[in-house]
């Protein structure tokens, strides 16, 4: 520390210069950091928990406010984003479902029964329910099979695995499906999986939705005849939403918040 009264020599002021730019590029460095967080709308994590909530943040940081006009929850705001990819690079991480800090007093959205009855019901089952118009699993298992058949003859070597889901007179439904495309891969000896959605609940749909493809692609893994790992789940939406309803929840579990009027 310089002493009271003396001059400041030529090599302090050189110093407190370094010091100024130092901070002066630490700042910037944050500034750029930030900005880079979920550049491209890109989001990537280990487990599906940790896609989850950072999904949650980067669509809370680049999201667009909209009113809904036509499809579920009319005459609410949603926060979506216009696109978003997601990859999970470990899925198969147990627990599948997704958890909230303890004794924050927000409920998770699902837990492993309601995924595995999800599983079972809705994305391998075919039956639907009265108040239902379709399954996923009315178009998935009838093509299921045959994905795995394509993997096996060609030992993995092959971008023909893909199921689809919904059919042209789909878009006549009131809320038709919002996973349209499944798609199934050998890369690097592992079984990636990926998926589209037309419109995505982000905060309550995604745990379940992920969950439940993640038991599919076990499925397909469990009828394979030659060396594979399990492997990631890359999933693509132009829909990805959180609804007003679950704002103040979102809001709660991020650092970044939606206005609420």
């Amino acid at each position: 520390m310089q002493k009271r009264g003396a001059k400041m020599t030529d090599t302090d002021r050189e110093l407190m210069l370094l010091r100024e730019e130092k901070a002066g590029l630490e700042a910037e460095l944050s500034r750029l950091k930030s900005r880079m967080l979920f550049f491209g709308n890109f989001v990537r994590g280990r487990t599906i928990e940790d896609v989850w909530r950072d999904a949650m943040w980067c669509c809370v940081r680049n999201g667009i406010d909209y009113t809904v006009k036509a499809g579920s929850y009319v005459g609410q705001i949603r926060r979506q984003l216009p696109y978003v990819s997601i990859l999970i690079e470990e899925p198969q991480t147990r627990p599948l479902a997704v958890r909230t800090p303890e004794g924050c007093g927000i409920p998770a959205p699902t837990d492993e029964d309601k995924i595995n009855s999800y599983f079972l019901d809705y994305i391998i089952g075919s039956q639907k329910a009265a108040n239902e118009d379709y399954t996923y699993g009315m178009y998935i298992s009838g093509q299921i099979a045959k994905a795995i058949e394509l993997l096996n003859s060609s030992g993995g070597n092959t971008n023909q695995a893909t199921v689809t889901v919904g059919e042209p007179a789909s878009i006549c439904q009131g809320d038709p499906p919002c996973l349209r495309v499944i798609s199934f891969k050998v890369v690097a000896g592992k079984l990636q999986m990926t998926v589209y959605f037309r419109s995505w609940d982000l905060f309550s749909g995604l745990p379940e939705n992920l969950g439940g493809l993640q038991l599919l692609k076990e499925y397909v893994l469990a009828h394979l005849t030659f060396p594979v790992e399990d492997g990631p789940i890359v999933a693509f939406s132009d829909g990805l939403h959180v609804y007003e309803q679950y704002f103040p929840l979102v809001n709660a579990l991020n650092v970044d918040k939606i206005a609420i009027p």
